[in-house]
């Protein structure tokens, strides 16, 4: 998770974004297609300075501006025309945002995977203790009860938690991508077969709307995640089992 969350890896999320941008306006017709080779050469994460980038967000107020101004300097060391393409039509908040989506993606992945073998370790300890007795607690001591039981309603919160991210990963994490006023006006009357072939290439779902000023996306991934943090609170003593 620690990969996923990196500042590198995010900056090539936005960078994937920005290739797959070009591509897919190129596709179009909106821009020259001898533009691609060139700027998706430069969407490497590698080839810039994360403190430089930090630095100047600071004073820009968002991290795609300095990004967009330094991939521009980047792809016009080799072709000054290409670069007048680069980030064409697309405001600082739809990279940010898609990039968002994207990490949040990676990570409901990791956690997908950890999920299913919890699951599959606490079902197998389950059978295993299914006639084990252990005295059940409900702020005080209560009556005696399998010890199997319990790690069974581990198991299946864990597992309605793992559907539960799987709802926000095919439903949820979808593509922003509006142009300055969610009009996509600067690709004329190409703005949604642009999308639709960006949406594509990164593999996101392309949304019915706009909706980066909605942040129910955002507020419905925290929620399943807070949610799996708590089940996994209660099993965590458990889990030397």
């Amino acid at each position: 998770m620690r990969a996923v969350c990196a500042d590198a890896t995010f900056l090539q999320k936005m960078l994937d974004f920005e290739g797959a941008l070009a591509r897919a306006e190129a596709a179009c017709g909106v821009i020259p297609e001898r533009a691609v080779e060139r700027i998706a050469r430069a969407c490497k994460a590698s080839s810039f300075e994360l403190a430089a980038l930090a630095e100047a967000a600071t004073r820009s107020g968002n991290l795609a501006i300095p990004l967009v101004r330094a991939l521009t300097a980047e792809v016009a060391k080799s072709d000054t025309e290409a670069a007048r393409y680069v980030h064409w039509g697309a405001p600082s908040q739809d990279v940010i945002d898609t990039a968002a989506m994207l990490t949040l993606r990676a990570g409901v992945d990791v956690l997908l995977s950890d999920l299913e073998r919890a699951v599959e370790g606490f079902a197998k300890l389950a059978r295993k203790h299914r006639h084990t007795p252990v005295v059940a607690r409900r702020l005080q001591h209560a009556l005696p009860m399998p010890f199997g039981l319990k790690l069974a309603e581990y198991a299946a919160a864990l597992h309605r938690s793992r559907l539960r991210l799987k709802r926000v990963r095919a439903q949820k994490l979808a593509l922003q991508f509006g142009g300055a006023a969610g009009t996509l006006a600067a690709l004329g009357d190409k703005g949604l077969v642009v999308a639709e072939k960006l949406a594509a290439a990164l593999e996101l779902p392309l949304p019915e709307a706009p909706w980066h000023t909605h942040r129910d996306r955002i507020a419905d991934a925290a929620a399943a995640l807070a949610i799996v943090a708590g089940s996994l609170a209660r099993s965590r003593a458990t889990s030397r089992f």
